[in-house]
């Protein structure tokens, strides 16, 4: 018996790669936003299936989530630090030559996505713009408040290029709270955002909805047209190639040369915790719905995306250069 148990241990212990260790979780974006409140409500379920001593949020918020991807970047490829945050953020930032970023999207090993939903072209009660058509004629720039170089700041450069808007965007925001709130004070006209993180505040008529960045029209919005049935046929290309990235949007991710051994048991463990059932009815509760995709599915959707990059760099290119 004392033979078998010995033969038998060594291979239990090879089934975790990560025992007994710590595991960081970088969240790039702002402590009171939503990507921290779903890190925070995951955050034990990670703990739960991964079978380790602990898992630590850290959250690491600067130049629109680009600080804490090269953190991630340059961490140890051994499991024990990993990132959550807007992955098409982390694409847009690579393909517009930001000067801030030190990795390569290509490397990075992508565990899974946690959620998704479409996002939204909202404008403020005091913009003066009350209809897309308005949007359409204004004779002026766009005013557009940003936390930085995140999703929102790119894919606006995309739509306003698509619909020929002519953009000001206003720096130095503090994440999504900061600008939705200059936005209804009136020091910018509207933004790029979620649904979800919108809903409040288009419930009090602060913010009226436009444009939906999706391929179709928003269930309970129907009035609200998508991107794509109002962008001219000579233009389309971006934006489809824009909307399709932000499906994979809050997704884990791991530094490069990540061992294969790692990588799987981390694409396995995060998908058993996303699709656990208790998470589920946690997230019901909590109004932050999931949409768990295995980490090889994200994998297999970040190399089209990086297809598309011919697409896109060239329009970021040219508005970044104009800010310069």
């Amino acid at each position: 018996m004392s033979l078998l148990l010995l033969l038998i241990i060594p291979k239990v212990a090879l089934c975790n790669p990560l025992q007994n260790e710590t595991i960081t979780l970088i969240v790039p974006n702002a402590a009171g936003g939503l990507m921290a409140r779903y890190a925070r409500m995951i955050e034990p379920f990670l703990e739960k299936h991964l079978e380790v001593n602990n898992v630590q949020i850290r959250i690491m918020t600067g130049g629109g989530n680009i600080r804490g991807a090269n953190h991630v970047w340059f961490a140890e490829p051994d499991g024990t630090t990993i990132g959550f945050t807007s992955i098409p953020t982390l694409v847009l930032a690579q393909f517009s030559n930001s000067p801030a970023v030190q990795f390569d999207i290509s490397q990075f090993e992508y565990l899974g996505r946690a959620s998704t939903e479409p996002r939204v072209l909202v404008v403020g009660a005091n913009s003066g713009i009350e209809s897309l058509e308005e949007l359409l004629a204004l004779n002026r720039p766009f005013i557009f408040p940003s936390q930085g170089t995140d999703e929102d700041f790119f894919t606006m450069i995309i739509l306003a290029d698509g619909l020929g808007i002519e953009l000001k965007p206003i720096m130095g925001y503090n994440g999504n709270p900061d600008t939705a709130m200059a936005i209804i004070r009136g020091d910018g006209d509207g933004q790029i955002t979620s649904w979800r993180a919108s809903m409040g505040a288009i419930q009090n008529s602060d913010l009226l909805p436009l444009i939906s960045m999706s391929n179709a029209r928003i269930e309970g919005f129907n009035e609200v047209p998508s991107v794509l049935e109002i962008t001219p046929s000579a233009r389309i290309e971006p934006i489809r190639a824009i909307v399709d990235m932000l499906d994979t949007h809050r997704g884990f991710f791991a530094p490069p040369e990540t061992s294969p051994e790692i990588v799987k048991y981390l694409r396995d463990k995060i998908f058993l915790a996303l699709t656990d059932p208790e998470l589920k009815q946690l997230a019901n509760l909590s109004t932050l719905p999931l949409g768990p995709s295995h980490g090889d599915q994200e994998m297999g959707k970040i190399r089209q995306l990086i297809s598309s990059e011919g697409l896109i760099m060239p329009i970021l290119e040219n508005t970044l250069n104009s800010l310069r």
